[in-house]
């Protein structure tokens, strides 16, 4: 330790003539911002998230202008890095799904990640996705919900690890360490990009065979994801309590939420049994007046609340005969009644998000 009034030169922290800020002992903030909004636009502007030989035919592609607003920092005290960043990112994005007689549906929509902080760095951030009420729309909506989000949090994780690493002055403060940096980046971002291609690969032999077995049994089933901004509770109180069942259908109903109990909705054109019942699984035999007599398709939604107070509703509805006893086409008037009857109502009544 130095005397009172004598120089160490281990401590140089005085003011210098040159301004130079020694192995950076002061307090140095520097705006990042800039570079933070060509990075986000060179990782996640015109990428491709799924492809056309991918799962169900869907092809998914966010467009090439990404919109970041916020601020970020880098700071730095005693040569220790501190990022600090509030960011929210949006864009477009575009795709199309093919049918199985080669016919193509195309469209767009919105995504945004509203919050991209430091507090959450550990962690993935929300994802909105939107499009219109187009059923295509919706096909495609479903699927970047489902099975591309790997590739746009791949992209976050990378900007992420880059904002720890000092974002612009990563190369200027350690050019020979950025190296092994970069190359860990790509290591985890490939790998992503490797479990995401199992996962839509296994996907797509599981699809492929369950449609054989109901296409052999005249049957289809379909998928839907939807968010929203309530608990699981919430969620589940929706399709176990009778009077909010009546809220949103504004329809008689009759709910005994146990297995085994009745959940009759929609005046009697709904009958279904409970056959599985726990907070963040509803399993249901379901039955619509409109189909034959005897056919009973199965429902399963599971709740998931990737953050606190955002809810991931995912819906599964199989054995769906594709004709009802009109001569109608069943499937889509039952992926219509689900998102138009039940999980739109749900949101608008109860004030769980748009």
């Amino acid at each position: 330790m130095a005397k009172v009034g004598e120089g160490d030169a281990r401590w140089i922290v005085e003011d210098r003539a040159d301004g130079t800020n020694v192995n950076a002992w002061h307090w140095e903030e520097r705006d990042v911002l800039p570079w933070a909004k060509r990075r986000l636009q060179d990782l996640l502007g015109d990428l491709e998230l799924l492809k056309s030989e991918g799962l169900d035919g869907v092809a998914l592609r966010t467009s090439p202008t990404v919109e970041v607003s916020g601020e970020a920092l880098t700071n730095n005290r005693k040569g220790k890095l501190i990022p600090s960043y509030e960011l929210t990112v949006k864009g477009r994005w575009s795709g199309e799904a093919r049918a199985g007689d080669g016919q193509a549906a195309r469209g767009e929509g919105s995504w945004q990640i509203p919050y991209l902080a430091d507090e959450n760095a550990d962690e993935d951030p929300e994802l909105r996705v939107t499009a219109a009420s187009d059923a295509a729309l919706q096909r495609l909506r479903d699927a970047f919900l489902a099975h591309a989000k790997p590739a746009v949090f791949g992209a976050v994780r990378t900007f992420v690890k880059e904002m720890q690493a000092g974002g612009p002055a990563a190369k200027a403060q350690a050019a020979q360490a950025a190296k092994p940096a970069d190359a860990a980046v790509r290591a985890a971002v490939a790998q992503a990009e490797a479990e995401s291609r199992a996962q839509l690969e296994a996907a797509k032999k599981a699809a492929a065979k369950r449609e054989a077995a109901e296409a052999a049994a005249g049957t289809a089933s379909i998928e839907l994801t939807e968010r929203f901004v309530a608990r699981p509770a919430d969620l589940l109180t929706c399709f176990t309590e009778a009077h909010r069942v009546v809220a949103f259908t504004q329809a008689p109903a009759q709910v005994d939420p146990r297995v085994g109990g009745r959940f009759e909705i929609l005046g009697g054109a709904v009958r279904a049994t409970f056959t599985e019942l726990s907070p963040q699984r509803i399993a249901l035999d379901w039955h619509f007046s409109s189909w034959r007599e005897g056919v009973v398709s199965k429902v399963v939604i599971t709740l998931e609340e990737p953050t606190e107070g955002s809810t991931l509703l995912k819906l599964s509805h199989s054995g769906i005969p594709r004709e009802d006893k009109f001569g109608g086409d069943a499937v889509e008037t039952t992926r219509s009644g689900w998102r138009q009857q039940i999980l739109y109502r749900v949101r608008a009544v109860f004030g769980y998000g748009l």
